[in-house]
């Protein structure tokens, strides 16, 4: 039996993959940041608002302006956790081109092998 694999294509392909694998999830991950910090800077604009039209004290401003901080912080957090999923997808994506290149190359002694996260 020839194994014949082309190690440079099979590389060149897993890189490309995983890069658009990753290009999505930075994607979806950049649309909940950017949510996010509009959505902070309008709630900061409201609490000055109230501020300035002294509906609300400083202390109060104050407390609104930490208890969005922590609603920023738990989205953000979960922007984190996006990335983790997206390098894992990357990983898999790039495992997926290496197994359909070795069961290309070496065919039925390589069915059922699979690789992933």
């Amino acid at each position: 039996m020839s194994f014949q694999l082309d190690i440079g294509k099979v590389v060149n392909d897993m890189l490309h993959e995983s890069a658009m694998s990753l290009l999505d999830g930075g994607k979806k991950a950049g649309e909940f940041a950017t949510h996010e910090y509009t959505q902070f800077i309008r709630d900061i604009q409201h609490i000055q608002t109230m501020v300035e039209a002294r509906t609300i004290n400083d202390e109060e401003a104050q407390f609104l302006v930490d208890q969005h901080k922590l609603a920023m912080q738990n989205v953000l957090l979960t922007v984190e956790g996006l990335g983790i999923i997206a390098v894992q997808n990357a990983i898999n994506a790039a495992l997926k081109v290496l197994t359909d290149a070795l069961q290309a190359a070496i065919g039925a002694a390589f069915q059922g092998i699979k690789f992933a996260l």
